[in-house]
């Protein structure tokens, strides 16, 4: 069997990445110490890479791609920007730097480095055994009738949630949407309307459910385009309100997820058709978002006339969002002064996120983004994620880096073994839907909300799934553990 990617291709890039890093940590030491940044995120890269140059059956859609991404789009990439000064140093500095200089970022690399270590070492310590479970089958009537009931849940949502926000009246067909106007929202009367927001992204699920009596060969011609349709029907629904709302992550991400389900289970080079498309399409569509959001009222003339590579650079790196190394230092300089240890507390009180603020005027902003953004950039309506490393340091000290690092990356890989398969469709729809993404929002954005949205997720298409499936007469069949 050929992999898609074989350890060799994955060898060479972490031997590129480990010279790159030892080249740039002697150009930190001897040319200049703005080098660090480049040298990080080449370090990061290089640890990254470990779990996959070790395995020569490496699937793309693993977890850990999606945790790697975080690391090459947060530390990598923007790391090589802050190091040569892309774009401009007075919009680094407001950013990033915040008038420090470099020697300020040093114990935060350390830091940074060891959590990626403890990540990875966490990954590849457990070597699981191969899992043998019942393949699952689908009741077709039951599948096209969910999808549908779906599709119409979700419809119903959506135009709810853009009548809740304004409506289209305004022109702003893509805008940030619920801004969080004060960190003390007691009687602001303030409303995310993320109920709203979840229900309409039901969408997706039947996306991914309709996709598997397409992907069946057992499904006739003539029922698999008209199952294609309701796919795509369903999957433009869940990406109308995350356009509306200018969440750019989101919308990619339901392309890739599409993708995924795709490609997991077709051949390698079907994949690499499947996968530059949905880059594609992600692509554009995140520069037509990005081209539409009013902060600036020629910002689509000005997108439309800029080079479009350089505008997607630039709306997925420079800004504070993924896992990175400025961030990561400001948050560790400002625990325990300015941000008091929450010894767990951004993380469990994720469990009150289902609560709705209209049954509870008073329940506490979640997410610890807005936190961040009041006491190290000084903002009121602007929340910053925190990022594993810096989070866990919040949370627990220096011993949470370590401990918290290794522990997710256990969960990972434990998770991995336990949904993944290329035999089962059903299976597929489960791990895209629910534990995929993990990574990228537990190490690039918060740990609280990576575990909550992923058991949240989970539940759902499993719940959903126990409404589709019959058990299949046929017998066991085996599931590989990604090593």
């Amino acid at each position: 069997m050929n992999p898609f990617l074989p350890n060799r291709p994955a060898t060479a890039m972490l031997w590129l990445a480990a010279l790159g890093a030892m080249a740039a940590s002697v150009a930190t030491l001897g040319v200049a110490d703005r080098f660090l940044f480049l040298a990080t995120g080449l370090w990061a890269l290089a640890i990254v890479l470990l779990p996959v140059a070790r395995d020569r059956e490496y699937p793309l859609f693993s977890m850990w791609s999606f945790a790697a991404l975080t690391v090459v789009l947060g530390v990598t990439l923007r790391g090589a920007c802050l190091s040569f000064g892309f774009p401009d140093e007075s919009r680094l500095d407001a950013l990033f730097f915040l008038g420090h200089e470099p020697a300020f970022f040093f114990p935060a690399a350390g830091w940074l480095l060891l959590g990626l270590a403890m990540l990875t070492l966490g990954w590849m310590a457990i070597p699981f055994q191969r899992k043998n479970a019942r393949k699952w089958d689908c009741d077709g009537g039951r599948l096209v009738a969910v999808a549908l009931l779906l599709l119409a849940i979700s419809s119903v949502a959506t135009v709810w949630f853009i009548q809740r926000n304004g409506g289209l009246a305004s022109g702003e067909w893509s805008a940030k949407r619920a801004v969080i106007p004060d960190l003390d929202l007691v009687g602001a009367g303030y409303e995310s309307h993320g109920g709203l927001r979840f229900v309409a992204s039901l969408a997706m699920f039947g996306h991914l459910l309709a996709l598997v009596p397409v992907m069946s060969p057992a499904t006739a011609p003539r029922n698999r385009v008209l199952l294609g349709a309701l796919a795509v029907a369903l999957l433009g629904v869940a990406c109308l309100v995350p356009f509306y709302a200018s969440l750019r992550t989101t919308v990619a991400l339901n392309l890739v997820s599409s993708a995924a389900m795709i490609a997991i289970h077709s051949r390698p080079r079907t994949r690499l058709a499947v996968l530059s498309a949905a880059i594609a399409v992600a692509l554009i569509g995140v520069w037509v978002m990005t081209a539409l959001r009013p902060s600036n009222p020629n910002a689509d003339r000005e997108a439309l006339a800029a080079p479009t590579f350089a505008r997607i650079f630039e709306a997925a790196v420079i800004n504070r969002n993924q896992i990175e190394l400025p961030k990561t230092a400001h948050i560790l300089n400002a625990v325990p002064e300015e941000l008091p240890f929450q010894y767990g507390k951004t993380i469990a009180r994720w469990a009150l996120a289902p609560i709705p603020r209209s049954l509870w005027p008073d329940k506490p902003v979640i997410p610890p983004g807005p936190e961040i953004g009041r006491a190290v950039y000084g903002q009121r309506v602007a929340g910053v994620p925190p990022g594993m490393v810096a989070e866990l340091d919040w949370n627990f000290g220096w011993p949470g880096i370590a401990v918290g690092s290794f522990g997710l990356g256990m969960l990972m890989r434990w998770l991995q073994a336990r949904f993944f398969s290329r035999d089962d469709l059903l299976r597929t729809a489960l791990f895209v839907a629910g534990p995929m993404t993990l990574g990228f929002e537990a190490i690039g954005s918060s740990l609280g909300s990576g575990l909550f949205r992923a058991a949240l997720q989970t539940a759902v298409m499993a719940g959903l799934i126990l409404l589709v499936k019959t058990r299949s007469a046929g017998e066991s069949h085996t599931i590989r553990a990604a090593d």
